[in-house]
């Protein structure tokens, strides 16, 4: 559904809202060179963006955050707005234990009240893997276990089977959004989480900010089924919609119902022609991988960063894409590449809280922002080419990642953080010490001929990429040629149907497919 948004006229006093060209919708990228060690300072655009947002609030406030930890000036700011009158309501994450990975939301959801979280549905809807997978395990590898293939080139075929080194809890479904809904009319949502390191500014993030009821209403309602949850292990899925900003547009995503890796990151990739641009804190997800391999195939530009401590992630892809030919760079500095965002032909964004990963998609609650703005575009691409070009190409090399706490990663070992999150920090930590030892391999990978492939389909299923109809003329639309069960399986609220359409989607005929 496509609905026009009124331009604004008059700038009211919150400054950010601004009414310059696109200025209903404003973009701020933490460079990750600013400071060198996390603080409770609220110096960053991050941090100050918020506060003034909270700080003009008049009559509601709702937010879904992971966490929270340190960062006073926004406490403060929600708790101002409460003595003012501000409705404030606010739900946060708890893992199995009933403890949040951040070490002040507790005291947080104290202070404020009015705050929930997901304790419940953590503790009842748990999920062990029982599947056996075909292939064989790697030796030293004790997670659940991918069996993976990617066809790389012309008789070039990438086999692996990707796990842990340890097995991790299977009931771990995190809420991981970060968003702030004001007075029903503007939305701060991005990567970064309420932290020192975060919208303390320490590590690069991306976040936007829109002034919009219609968009500001998608996420107070998504922010009721999270408040009304009760332990519900699923959310009702209502559909995917588009806003018009005029020249710029915006599509709302939400995890897991809205299969927003699948239809929507994966959809864009599908249809890139010349360049993607990815900025990600981890990268596992082994559909979007062949996405991006197939993308690369045909010609596109493909770019990607990933975080030090994700790429030794015995899940991470990124040994798969540089096998593929797509340069892959691990940052090294003592912050985290924390963005989990991408621009694809200098025209569309991937923006919000969720990891290129299965849990991302699948089970963690998380908000994505598909934006069309070429605006946008450039100012995102701006700042990747001068991140991209501060990392030495050391870290490109097939096999070479950096210690994420050793002399590797910039401030890592004098900046207080445990960056690897191994329970040691700075000069305790292994990667610190004169005599550092190797970082622990990564699950091994070969390289086959289809004939040999042959042999191994059945250990070995091909990721594929998607094959989408290009007759569909809607920007972020990118359908399977034949979706086994028609509008059940699209997330899409409606969209333009073409003519003589094909998958019958348009039962009615009025051109509009999938109206629900």
């Amino acid at each position: 559904m496509i609905r026009t948004l009124s331009r604004c006229i008059i700038l009211i006093a919150l400054t950010m809202a601004g009414c310059t060209e696109g200025g209903d919708i404003r973009l701020l990228l933490q460079d990750p060179s600013e400071f060198d060690a996390p603080a409770d300072r609220c110096a960053s655009a991050l941090c100050t963006s918020l506060v003034e947002l909270l700080d003009h609030a008049d009559s509601t406030i709702d937010f879904a955050v992971y966490g929270a930890r340190n960062q006073p000036k926004i406490l403060e700011a929600l708790l101002k707005a409460r003595e003012r009158g501000v409705i404030v309501r606010g739900y946060m994450d708890k893992d199995i234990h009933n403890r949040n990975y951040y070490s002040s939301s507790d005291m947080w959801m104290r202070e404020i009240g009015g705050v929930r979280d997901d304790l419940e549905r953590e503790q009842g809807c748990s999920h062990e893997y029982t599947e056996k997978p075909p292939c064989n395990r790697p030796h030293g590898f004790e997670g659940p276990l991918q069996c993976l293939a990617y066809d790389l080139s012309e008789d070039h075929i990438l086999v692996a089977g990707h796990a842990s080194r340890d097995p991790f809890p299977a009931t771990n479904k995190i809420m991981h959004n970060k968003f702030f809904v004001v007075d029903g009319e503007r939305v701060w949502t991005g990567s970064a989480n309420l932290s020192d390191s975060g919208t303390g500014g320490y590590n690069a993030n991306a976040v936007v900010i829109l002034r919009s009821k219609q968009i500001a209403a998608v996420y107070t309602a998504e922010f009721e089924q999270l408040w009304n949850r009760q332990g519900k292990c699923l959310k009702s899925r209502d559909g995917i919609e588009e806003f018009d900003f005029g020249s710029e547009k915006v599509s709302t995503w939400f995890s897991p119902q809205d299969a927003s890796l699948r239809y929507g990151v994966g959809g864009l990739i599908a249809k890139a022609k010349k360049r993607i641009n990815v900025a990600v804190f981890f990268l596992t997800a082994k559909y979007l991988t062949a996405d991006l391999i197939a993308a690369h195939k045909r010609g596109v530009d493909v770019r990607v960063i990933i975080d030090a401590t994700a790429a030794n992630n015995g899940y991470s892809k990124h040994e798969v894409l540089r096998e593929a030919g797509i340069p892959v760079r691990i940052e090294n500095w003592g912050s985290k590449m924390h963005m989990k965002a991408a621009s694809i032909d200098g025209q569309h964004l991937v923006l919000g809280s969720m990891n290129w990963t299965s849990a991302g998609e699948n089970t963690n609650d998380e908000n994505t922002l598909l934006v069309d703005s070429r605006r946008l575009a450039r100012q995102f691409d701006a700042n990747y080419d001068g991140i991209w070009q501060s990392i030495p190409e050391t870290w490109q090399q097939n096999k070479a990642r950096p210690d994420p706490e050793s002399p590797d990663s910039g401030s890592s070992c004098n900046d207080g953080v445990d960056n690897d999150f191994d329970d040691l920090v700075d000069a305790n930590d292994p990667g610190c010490m004169p005599d550092r030892p190797s970082l622990p391999d990564l699950p091994p990978h070969q390289i086959i001929t289809q004939k040999e492939y042959d042999n191994l389909e059945r250990e070995y299923p091909m990721m594929r990429p998607k094959r989408c109809d290009p007759s569909y003329p809607d920007w972020y639309v990118c359908l399977p040629a034949y979706p086994r069960n028609g509008c059940g399986a699209i997330p899409y609220r409606n969209f333009s149907a073409i003519e003589n359409d094909p998958l019958r989607l348009d039962g009615d005929g009025d051109g509009i497919a999938c109206e629900q």
